[in-house]
C-alpha cells in the first residue's frame, strides 16, 4: 500500500539497464520515462531522486535496499506492462516518443511532406512529430497492434 500511494505521486519513472523494451512501451502508453543502461544501483537512486521518478528495476538486490521502487516480476513485456498499468492508470496513450520521451505535437500535413513515404502521404491526415528529435508519427499498421495491446492491457 506505501509504494501504490507514493507512486501515484510521482509524475515520471526510470527504467533501469534490464527494462530498455519496457521504457520504450512505458513510454508508448504515454509514460515520462527514461532508460539507464549504467549497472550502477547508487547511480540509478541518484537520479530517481534528482529527478522524482521511480525506479522499475528487475534487480532483487536494489528492490532490498530500497522502497521507493517497483520490482519488476516478469522477464515478459505484456506481464510487465500489465504489472505496472495495475498500479497507475494510462491515460495518455501516444503522447510522447518512444525513442527519446519528449512529448510529441500535431503537425500539419503540408509540412512532412518530405519527410514521409508518397503513399504515407497520400494516405494519412493525421501527423504527429517529436519537437526533439524529428520522428514522423501516424496511424497505421505499427499504431492499429500498440493500441489493441495497450487497450488489452488497460482492462
Amino acid at each position: 500500500m506505501k509504494r501504490e500511494v507514493f507512486i501515484r505521486k510521482v509524475p515520471g519513472f526510470i527504467c533501469d539497464f534490464m527494462l530498455g523494451r519496457l521504457a520504450k512501451w512505458m513510454r508508448l502508453m504515454g509514460f515520462d520515462t527514461t532508460y539507464h543502461r549504467d549497472t550502477d544501483g547508487k547511480t540509478i537512486i541518484y537520479h530517481s531522486r534528482e529527478e522524482g521518478r521511480t525506479i522499475l528495476t528487475r534487480s532483487r538486490i536494489l528492490a532490498e535496499k530500497y522502497d521507493d521502487l517497483i520490482l519488476i516480476r516478469s522477464e515478459h513485456l505484456v506481464e510487465q506492462l500489465r504489472q505496472v498499468a495495475g498500479i497507475v492508470d494510462i491515460k495518455s496513450p501516444f503522447s510522447r516518443c518512444p525513442v527519446c520521451n519528449t512529448e510529441i505535437e500535431e503537425v500539419k500535413k503540408d509540412r512532412i511532406k518530405e519527410k514521409v513515404p508518397p503513399y504515407v502521404f497520400e494516405t494519412h491526415n493525421g501527423f504527429k512529430r517529436c519537437p526533439q528529435c524529428g520522428r514522423i508519427f501516424w496511424k497505421g499498421t505499427h499504431y492499429k497492434e500498440i493500441e489493441k495491446l495497450i487497450n488489452e492491457i488497460k482492462s
